[in-house]
């Protein structure tokens, strides 16, 4: 699994770059992960066989047309929750379909999978700011993260400078030892203004619209 652990690293710094030189392409964690998608396509786009098939609800023994998949999937839904992106190793997966022939579900065995999750500080309608729920928010996917044994990758995406580096490494080290956090923060951290002059130059202009009214 080495070579695609330096894939998805190398797709995670591609993003990470992306985010800081300018974050205005994201407007929510979607494009986020979207984009962190299509990277990842762009170098895992093989497709592979699914070997392992099952059937319930049926004494019967059909026989299955093969099932054929990319290891790269979005929305991943697992008992302990869903993951934003997952790479599988198809190997080591089990697609189950009803008696009908209709598919059902997956089951994950031990493998070579990777798990990644996004959070971003910044809706398409608002951005925490509170310090609290932000840190809720990503201890509640480390906590999850935790509950598997491959390689995880917690991806926390901050436009408003909201924790302090101390205050990051110490999210960091509640981590288990197969999760890694990559903590990316917007240099401006939500302040667009260009400079002082032009922030006090905009706001004698608010000024100066509000008292001709």
């Amino acid at each position: 699994m080495k070579r695609p652990l330096t894939t998805i690293k190398d797709c995670i710094d591609r993003i990470g770059k992306s985010f800081s030189d300018n974050s205005a392409l994201y407007f929510s964690e979607s494009d986020l992960q979207s984009e962190l998608f299509s990277f990842l396509l762009h170098e895992l786009p093989s497709e592979g066989r699914i070997p392992n098939t099952s059937v319930w609800g049926t004494q019967r023994d059909p026989v299955l047309r093969p099932f054929s998949s990319r290891a790269l999937h979005t929305e991943l839904l697992l008992p302990e929750g869903r993951i934003d992106l997952a790479i599988l190793d198809l190997d080591n997966v089990t697609v189950s379909v009803n008696s009908r022939g209709r598919f059902g579900h997956l089951q994950l065995q031990d493998g070579d999978h990777v798990f990644i999750e996004i959070k971003a500080s910044r809706t398409n309608r608002s951005q925490i700011t509170s310090k609290p729920a932000w840190v809720k928010s990503i201890r509640s996917d480390i906590v999850k993260l935790g509950r598997y044994g491959h390689p995880c990758f917690m991806l926390c995406f901050d436009f408003s400078g909201i924790l302090s580096n101390t205050e990051i490494e110490g999210l960091k080290a509640e981590a288990k030892q197969n999760v890694e956090i990559r903590y990316f923060v917007d240099p401006c951290k939500d302040h667009w203004f260009h400079s002082a002059e032009t922030a006090n130059h905009a706001m004698h202009r608010i000024a100066d619209k509000a008292s001709s009214r």
